[in-house]
């Protein structure tokens, strides 16, 4: 914890084995002005277990990869989103133009397993915690710029 903002590693894993094939992952929850964002990182559990739940508690922004290969694809992303019910989804590690990584899905695939097909992308994203107060149904989906 330094000035206010707090970062705490949460164990997971880089696959549905517990790590045998692709290793350990770190979930990163930050919290900063009362904001708590988790970082997933190349989170390739297809699911989150309770202790990891209970460890992470409440999410007001959620950074999860969408696009496979080595990581969870769209749909276990949507089931992690479930489980965590977090205000804002942030879709990362997917594929872009001029990408080598030909395995990669798009986040479009993501934003139509989520119901969301068509979220338009942002250059920035301001966050304040009056803003997470408003309760809305589900969470909103946020695709950044590239």
């Amino acid at each position: 914890e330094v000035k206010g903002v707090k970062a705490t590693g949460i164990l997971s894993f880089h696959d549905n084995e517990k790590g045998v094939k692709r290793g350990l992952n770190t979930l990163y929850l930050i919290e900063v002005e009362g904001i708590r964002i988790l970082h997933c990182g190349d989170l390739g559990q297809d699911q989150l277990e309770n202790s990891q739940l209970e460890e992470i508690g409440e999410v007001d922004i959620l950074m999860i990869p969408v696009g496979g290969f080595f990581t969870i694809d769209a749909k276990a992303a949507v089931g992690i989103v479930n489980q965590v019910e977090p205000k804002i989804v942030i879709p990362m590690h997917y594929k872009v133009a001029n990408l080598t990584i030909e395995q990669l899905e798009g986040v479009d695939k993501f934003l139509k397993e989520f119901g969301e097909e068509d979220v338009a992308s942002q250059d920035k994203l301001t966050i304040k915690q009056k803003d997470l107060t408003i309760e809305e149904a589900g969470a909103k989906v946020v695709v950044m710029k590239i």
